[in-house]
């Protein structure tokens, strides 16, 4: 048994097809094959049960997968001391991070970030949450900042932040208030995310349990391009606060407090369960944290 049978065999097991694990690690399908017929033939065993639409771990496998994650956990984990050795802020780090955290806290976040450690590349990608997901599985994202739901359930997770999501509108809309109710909203014209956003979704939960249906008249998943409907008087729309900032669109926006239902939002920095942060990650995060702390409705989670 060997490291290459082992990534193998992990990436056959979560994901259930020959096709998506020869994808997820950059080889031809009949690698895959062979490494898991080697394996399962040195052990005289089978771990896998074939049929038309893929496999299916028996028993044995379960437990083998485990046993396995530890394994990758700890060859990750002894890299890592390796590179603490060498320069601790160098090389090339890869985040990801859903639309939200790029309107603004990334951009901050990556310049203080280079003023400090000049010497480390940075690549920095959003996107919808699945394709994060994937990205992290496919081992093209090293970790990813994602608001919490069951679907991390196979990730490592490090809380960030929680945050209670605003209704945002043009300053005159929203003159002299401090607050708006759920069910005050059918007296705006609304404009939220579609239902391929997992924020809509929150929300869409979120008024559900208090009886209310959200009927938007637009729904767009561009978070600018949601904004500036915003700016037109009556709309309103729901955010986190972390996609707002005071000097954007000369300050025309302003924010208020949503309550019946108040929506909070947990984010968190997500990775593969076999894989350990680098040094680098964690300096990132420690920077995005001190960003996030100076935003008014936003509560800093105490690390991992």
């Amino acid at each position: 048994m060997d490291i290459r049978q082992i990534r193998c065999f992990v990436a056959l097991y979560e994901e259930g097809s020959i096709t998506r694990a020869a994808r997820r690690l950059h080889v031809v399908q009949p690698a895959i094959s062979q490494q898991i017929k080697r394996l399962e033939a040195h052990h005289d065993v089978q771990l896998f049960s074939r049929d038309p639409h893929g496999v299916t771990p028996n028993p044995l496998a379960h437990e083998f997968y485990r046993h396995c994650i530890r394994v990758l956990t700890e060859l990750e984990r002894a890299g890592a001391v390796l590179a603490s050795g060498a320069d601790r802020f160098s090389g090339k780090i890869r985040i990801g991070a859903q639309a939200s955290f790029h309107q603004f806290v990334m951009a901050r976040a990556l310049e203080a970030f280079r003023e400090r450690h000049p010497a480390v590349e940075f690549l920095s990608r959003d996107g919808y949450r699945s394709d994060l997901i994937s990205w992290l599985i496919s081992g093209d994202l090293e970790c990813a900042l994602l608001s919490t739901t069951q679907d991390l359930l196979n990730m490592q997770t490090r809380d960030i932040s929680t945050e209670a999501l605003v209704v945002v509108g043009h300053r005159d809309t929203l003159a002299d208030r401090d607050m708006v109710r759920g069910n005050e909203l059918a007296g705006f014209q609304l404009v939220l995310p579609s239902r391929y956003k997992s924020m809509r979704n929150l929300i869409d939960a979120q008024f559900g349990l208090q009886g209310l249906v959200l009927r938007p008249q637009l729904e767009i998943d561009s978070l600018q391009s949601l904004l500036h409907v915003t700016l037109r008087p009556g709309w309103l729309s729901i955010i986190p606060p972390m996609a707002l900032s005071s000097e954007l669109f000369g300050g025309a926006l302003r924010s208020v407090a949503l309550v019946e239902p108040a929506i909070r939002r947990k984010v968190v920095v997500a990775w593969p369960r076999h894989k350990a942060l680098s040094a680098p990650v964690h300096g990132f995060i420690d920077i995005l944290s001190e960003i996030l702390a100076g935003i008014p409705g936003v509560e800093i989670s105490g690390g991992s």
